[in-house]
């Protein structure tokens, strides 16, 4: 497989390898890829905890809505009013 970085890509590999936390560019990207799971499971979390504290501040708070409609559907939908 050939990879062809972009060149902030390549600036950050050269930073990388210039601050002596990695010995070869092969080390900068295994380290990169095996933290991508932990990145995606950091953003649901962050997600999570985005919405309950929205939750909350609405809660805390007079808000009229349409007939039916809950602030938590609305937050987790997306939807603003």
């Amino acid at each position: 497989m050939t990879i062809e970085p972009k060149p902030e890509q390549e600036q950050i590999i050269r930073q990388q390898l210039a601050s002596g936390n990695f010995k070869s560019v092969d080390e900068v990207l295994a380290t990169a890829l095996a933290s991508l799971p932990d990145v995606r499971r950091f953003d649901r979390e962050s997600g999570r905890e985005a919405v309950r504290r929205m939750i909350e501040f609405a809660g805390n708070r007079f808000i009229r809505l349409p007939p039916g409609e809950k602030i938590s559907d609305l937050i987790r939908e997306g939807r603003r009013y």
